[in-house]
């Protein structure tokens, strides 16, 4: 297999994985689920198409440093993003406490209020 044929097979790989990510996000109905389906276009897809592209007969070696910087960027902080936004996700879907009211030094709820078994 020549570098140009492992190359297209990348790339085509990382696209089709892309696209399939693509099709997918519709179908999701909550945010957390949309993370899980994105999740694997940043961490796999991207750099397996910069991967085929560094591949190419066509790149000099200045050109497959930019995209290898690219995919370590891509790479290190895809899931990284991923798991923050999701953090996000959560801290906003999650229910709030109500908070409870603190009773008043007039409304019996304290110590100050109640009897005593010997004044009753």
């Amino acid at each position: 297999m020549t570098a140009a044929t492992a190359g297209t097979a990348l790339a085509w790989a990382g696209t089709v994985l892309a696209v399939a990510c693509a099709l997918r996000l519709p179908l999701t109905r909550d945010a957390a689920t949309r993370l899980h389906v994105v999740a694997p276009v940043t961490t796999v897809a991207a750099p397996l198409v910069l991967a085929g592209l560094a591949l190419r007969p066509w790149s000099s070696w200045h050109d497959v440093a930019k995209l290898l910087l690219i995919a370590v960027l891509l790479t290190g902080t895809g899931p990284a993003a991923v798991a923050t936004a999701g953090q996000a996700v959560h801290r906003a879907t999650r229910p709030h406490p109500q908070p409870h009211p603190q009773p008043g030094p007039g409304s019996g709820g304290g110590r100050a209020g109640r009897r005593s078994e010997g004044e009753r």
